[in-house]
């Protein structure tokens, strides 16, 4: 008897692994039709087995989810067969066709809600579920209160919902409608245990500090933006609007692929295809992540909505400030534009990852600005995870100062880990459509915005330049930042 049942489809595989790895780290065993059907076996009766022989169904929903038959007779089995059903919402679709039959009135938790909660999550469904086994159905939830701390909730058999419970009796359904934050007001914030991810078996010997921990060689920042940007020559170039603004690096005009090659470790079908874009005119970015000093500048003017994010007892100053949500991010540029009268904004993807790749004229498409290879002195990650062979190391599980490390061609820090940075575009499942102009793309789901570069928390494959992942507007969360975009007048 298996845990887990993973009802997926073929375009969600390296998906389904993925999180059938983190499961089973934690003793959760799964059945997966890529690794678990015997060759030379009926597939149809591989799975009718599988799922009879497994304690509950994990659906993961998404896009093309929606279009596989195989998903959608799956989960009419799991049904029939009274099996618990946890669906999984991992992209921004809505259920349409079969599922959206299947699963109407039905609600689900968004993979980016729970984040590293998702295996506590599901290791204590399915421990509620294996100790009522002999009882009654648990009766529906009473109404919701208002949203307050999450924690799993105990859900009956049959085609269920994966909820959140406030406290014993009380509940709080995850639905459709963008997540609350996933971390209390700030006030009540502990220490950052709830966002940790479980430890491998044998934990890696600790790794020197990394040059992302450490200060940043000193630079030459003017006072003013240059007057004539595109005359500017090759490096790094800096200036400020004003003593509190952001250190800006001129991002020159250039052209270069973005997305990733088909070859590339670690690749999503959403990073796909390359594109190739054009930047005609020059245009700044933040050297580094907007820190909480720069942040709370911003609320001592009366701007940023007087939202003072916590920082876990990690330290504010010069780190990145995290807890801020796409909709808090667009508040800072609106401030500051008025301060400085400059055209302030969050930089378009097609920008972040051309400034990320540090170069301005058909150069390979690598995984990280410094090549195909990383290590823990590169990047602030979860050095307990490889990426091709790469060196693993005990993590430090939090921010670094944004002001840190070694810098790309164009002078921009930690474009790769410390924290995940949102864009302006809104989220599309893939790069066909993006403007080859560099402009944001305001068309797709645009309740969820994309964010780049990875974080603490994340696994080096996550850091790469083309990865593509997305949050909802209100998300808050221990692994997002941002830094800003400027326009030059013209």
């Amino acid at each position: 008897m298996r845990d887990l049942f993973i009802s997926h489809s073929s375009t969600d595989a390296e998906t389904a692994k993925s999180l059938v790895r983190d499961f089973e780290k934690r003793g959760i065993t799964c059945w997966l039709s890529s690794r678990d059907i015997p060759v030379g076996s009926s597939y149809q009766s591989e799975i009718v087995r599988a799922i009879e022989n497994s304690q509950a169904m994990l659906l993961l929903f998404s896009a093309a989810a929606n279009e596989s038959e195989h998903v959608l007779r799956e989960l009419e089995l799991a049904a029939e067969s009274r099996k618990p059903i946890y669906p999984l919402r991992i992209d921004p679709a809505e259920p349409s066709g079969g599922l959206k039959y299947m699963l109407a009135n039905k609600q689900w938790v968004e993979r980016k809600a729970l984040g590293n909660r998702l295996v506590d999550t599901i290791d204590k469904l399915l421990k509620a579920a294996a100790s009522q086994a002999s009882v009654a159905p648990v009766p529906p939830p009473p109404s919701p209160p208002a949203v307050g701390l999450r924690l799993p909730a105990v859900l009956g058999a049959g085609l269920v919902a994966i909820a959140i419970v406030v406290t014993a009796g009380a509940y709080v359904a995850v639905n459709r409608q963008p997540a609350p934050p996933l971390l209390p007001p700030v006030a009540e914030q502990p220490k950052p245990a709830a966002v940790e991810r479980t430890a491998v078996a044998q934990q890696p010997a600790p790794a020197p500090e990394p040059a992302s921990a450490r200060s940043a060689a000193a630079v030459t920042v003017l006072d003013s933006a240059p007057q004539n940007p595109g005359a500017l020559g090759t490096g790094a170039h800096y200036f400020r609007d004003c003593t509190v603004c952001p250190v800006m690096a001129v991002v020159p005009a250039g052209s270069n692929l973005i997305g990733s090659p088909s070859d590339e470790p670690g690749r999503g079908t959403e990073e796909g295809p390359q594109k190739m874009v054009t930047l005609r005119e020059p245009f700044a970015l933040g050297r580094s992540e907007v820190t909480f000093d720069e942040w709370f500048v911003c609320v001592a003017e009366g701007g940023c909505n007087a939202y003072r994010p916590g920082d876990y007892e990690w330290g504010t100053g010069e780190r990145p400030v995290i807890n801020v949500s796409w909709n808090d991010a667009k508040a800072y540029v609106a401030w500051l534009s008025k301060k400085t009268g400059a055209d302030y904004r969050l930089p378009s993807e097609a920008e972040w990852e051309f400034a990320a790749r540090g170069c301005t004229s058909l150069c390979p498409s690598l995984s990280f600005w410094f090549g195909n290879d990383i290590e823990p002195a590169r990047a602030n990650y979860d050095w307990r995870f490889a990426y091709a062979g790469s060196p693993k190391a005990q993590a430090l599980r939090k921010t670094v100062p944004a002001n840190s490390g070694a810098a790309n061609a164009f002078g921009l820090l930690n474009v790769h880990g410390n924290v995940r940075e949102w864009v302006q575009d809104c989220w599309n499942t893939t790069l066909a459509g993006i403007p080859e102009t560099g402009r944001a793309r305001e068309s797709g789901d645009c309740r969820a915005r994309v964010v780049r570069g990875g974080s603490w928390a994340d696994e080096p494959g996550d850091l790469r330049s083309a990865k593509r992942s997305w949050e909802v507007i209100e998300e808050r969360r221990a692994q997002i930042g941002f830094r800003v975009a400027r326009s030059f007048a013209r």
